[in-house]
Order: C-alpha cells, then sequence, then structure tokens
C-alpha cells in the first residue's frame, strides 16, 4: 500500500509541476497557477517526510505566497508526511478539510449507463473555443455558485494545452451545460479525476455518477492503469463506489488560518 501512496503523491507533484509554476522551498515545493487566485489552484506539497524545525521553510513558503498574492495552502497524502500537521498548526495554518483518497483500476471500473437526457462530449485539444469555454465557465460555476463567472481568452488557451494529454468531458441537458469533469495527462500508469462539477439546478439527477464513468472509461482507453480522486465526503465517496472507486487513505488540506472558513471547495466530492 505505501508503494501505491508514494506514487500517488508522486503523480501529484510532477502533475502539478507541469500545469502551475513550480517552487522549490525544500522540503516543500509551491505551485501557483498565474492566471487565477483561486484558492485550491495554488498550494504546496512536501517533498516527503517531514522531521525537525521547519519554521525558516514555513515562513519563506508563506512569502513566497503572499508575494503573488495568494493564499498560503497545503494538499498532501497525510500518511506520507505524518509529523506535518502538528507543524502547521503551530505556524498558524488551520485544517481546511480532510478528504478521502480514492483509487479506481480497470478491473475494479464499472460503467454507469447516462440517465436520458444527457448528452456527453469528450474535449480534446481539437475541440472549438467555445465547447472548452462553456466546459471552464460550468466548471467555475459549479463550484463557487454564487460568483458571476464568463472564462476569460486565457483560460480557454490553457484548457486546449492541457487537453493534449488529459481530457475533459462537458455534460449537457437539454443543450445546456451542465456538468463537467476531466483527468489530468497520464503519467507511468496514473492519472488524476477532478473537476467534477454540477450546476446546482441540475442536481440529484446521477449527472455526476454518469460523467465519472465517461471520465474514467476515457482514461482507461488512453492507457491509464490507476485513475484516482480526493473527496469530501462520505456520501460522494459512495457516489465514485458505483464507478468501482475504493478508498485507499485520507489526503489533508490545510490553509492559512487568517484565511476565512468555507471560502474555497478543493476537492472533487
Amino acid at each position: 500500500m505505501t508503494d501505491l501512496l508514494e506514487r500517488l503523491q508522486s503523480y501529484m507533484r510532477r502533475s502539478a509541476a507541469g500545469r502551475y509554476e513550480s517552487v522549490p522551498i525544500p522540503p516543500f515545493t509551491a505551485f501557483f497557477l498565474g492566471i487565477d487566485p483561486l484558492v485550491y489552484f495554488n498550494y504546496a506539497i512536501p517533498d516527503g517526510p517531514i522531521s525537525g524545525d521547519v519554521s525558516e521553510p514555513l515562513r519563506r513558503l508563506r512569502a513566497a505566497f503572499e508575494e503573488r498574492r495568494r493564499v498560503p495552502r497545503f494538499e498532501y497524502v497525510s500518511e506520507l508526511a505524518p509529523d506535518l500537521e502538528g507543524k502547521l498548526l503551530v505556524a498558524g495554518f488551520r485544517r481546511e478539510a480532510e478528504a478521502r483518497l480514492m483509487v479506481c483500476t480497470r478491473e475494479s471500473f464499472t460503467p454507469v449507463v447516462a440517465p436520458e437526457g444527457l448528452s456527453l462530449s469528450v474535449l480534446t485539444s481539437e475541440a472549438s473555443r467555445e465547447e472548452v469555454r462553456a466546459y471552464c465557465t460550468t466548471s467555475r460555476r459549479g463550484f463557487v455558485p454564487d460568483e458571476p463567472y464568463e472564462a476569460p481568452e486565457e483560460e480557454i488557451s490553457k484548457t486546449l494545452e492541457d487537453l493534449k494529454r488529459g481530457r475533459a468531458v462537458l455534460g449537457r441537458v437539454v443543450g445546456q451545460p451542465a456538468v463537467v469533469g476531466t483527468y489530468t495527462a497520464p503519467s507511468e500508469g496514473i492519472a488524476e479525476l477532478g473537476g467534477v462539477a454540477t450546476l446546482e439546478r441540475f442536481r440529484k439527477r446521477g449527472l455526476g455518477t454518469a460523467l465519472t464513468s465517461r471520465v474514467a472509461q476515457e482514461a482507461f482507453a488512453q492507457g491509464v492503469e490507476v485513475l484516482f480522486l480526493s473527496t469530501l465526503t462520505e456520501e460522494a465517496g459512495r457516489i465514485y463506489e458505483r464507478v468501482g472507486f475504493r478508498f485507499v487513505t485520507r489526503m489533508l488540506f490545510y490553509v492559512d488560518a487568517a484565511h476565512p472558513e468555507g471560502a474555497s471547495s478543493p476537492v472533487s466530492g
């Protein structure tokens, strides 16, 4: 199990480094999305198990976030850095969330039939900018319902670049964008399912489960061996279990204690 967890955490580092600005601050690495200050797009991951005094590295890490006008934040597999939590609390961070890390393999995958009225489109780097705009806008509105948002051109261009190796899925109901999800670029047989978001008026219809099934199908067709995700609630976890995901360990999310509670939604569920 430890080998699998280390593979997953290593993938998270590689994936973030490929999509974001990467800033080494040993024993941590910080990742920043220059086009978006939204809190869960900017975070740090420990480079490995943490020991000794890390107050100075945490001070420098905070400064790097503040220089970029970002909120200092951590995402990591708790089992691989068991001593970090206490050090973060002492340094003025608070636990934002504890998530369930779940994995799905080709063997455990259980396809789900899409409900009537839902049409699913797979987006690649060849997708039109309008389709990608609909995907990006729906994603943001699904996670931050109260924020008026239209995806800017820069976000559309970056998403098209990301889709050269990963894939996104856009679900429509009666022609209206309703649900989205994606998986990141595969590496060493691993990819992450993320960004599953349903607009409020379309929830409780099974759309997220059907979309997750389609994203997993696309990932395994592209050669992925292990697809993983993190979700906040057991209720959401049960939805993913229907598709074949199984719990393996916990993810911890820590944020600067000065950041307002409830201001972010960092994981899939």
